[in-house]
């Protein structure tokens, strides 16, 4: 049994080719954070696996369109958030774990001790999340949790990169707006000040 190589792109032409095993380690490759991405913005484990496995049925459909030389991931990613939009729409579920979005709250509400518990903090600023138009969630995700860019969100969700830096503002703006007027996080800033 041979090692499977390591370079994408040779893979990629190899699966372009019918070779089973080079698709798989395509797969394993892209799986986890096209996983995560799903998970993200539907806040749903069963749903971001469905869609997890309709993205790679679609990639195996698709594969001898992919070009040798780009990585599938900006394909992948645009079929999970297109699949995800779709879904979500129809299910009308929320969105899960974006731990780093706490790092823009002011800093007196991010210390142990002016929390009772960090997580607590973190629960907040889920249910404010949920609580966004799923475009805005989108772009959350895919700039905070994936670490895309500007340009690359636009490519992904197709549109134009104006739009994402409108989306992310408007987003960062209402999880502000719904986190700092929740009465158990202002019980918290009454406790700092007392």
């Amino acid at each position: 049994m041979t090692d499977l190589p390591n370079d994408e792109y040779e893979l990629i032409a190899r699966a372009k080719q019918g070779d089973v095993r080079a698709f798989e380690a395509l797969y394993h490759l892209h799986k986890t954070p096209i996983f995560r991405t799903a998970l993200a913005i539907s806040g749903d484990r069963h749903l971001a696996e469905e869609i997890l496995q309709e993205v790679f049925l679609r990639a195996h459909k698709n594969i001898h369109r992919m070009h040798d030389d780009r990585s599938l991931a900006p394909w992948l990613y645009r079929v999970t958030v297109n699949l995800t939009y779709d879904i979500t729409a129809r299910r009308n579920r929320g969105q899960t774990l974006l731990k780093k979005l706490t790092d823009w709250l002011p800093s007196p509400l991010k210390s142990p001790e002016h929390m009772m518990e960090t997580q607590e903090l973190q629960m907040l600023v889920l249910q404010a999340i949920n609580q966004l138009e799923i475009k805005q969630r989108t772009v959350l995700v895919l700039f905070y949790l994936q670490g895309f860019s500007m340009g690359e969100i636009a490519g992904i969700t197709e549109v134009p990169v104006g739009t994402v830096k409108s989306r992310l503002h408007y987003a960062r703006r209402n999880l502000r707006k719904t986190v700092l007027a929740d009465k158990r996080l202002l019980g918290a800033m009454a406790y700092d000040h007392s």
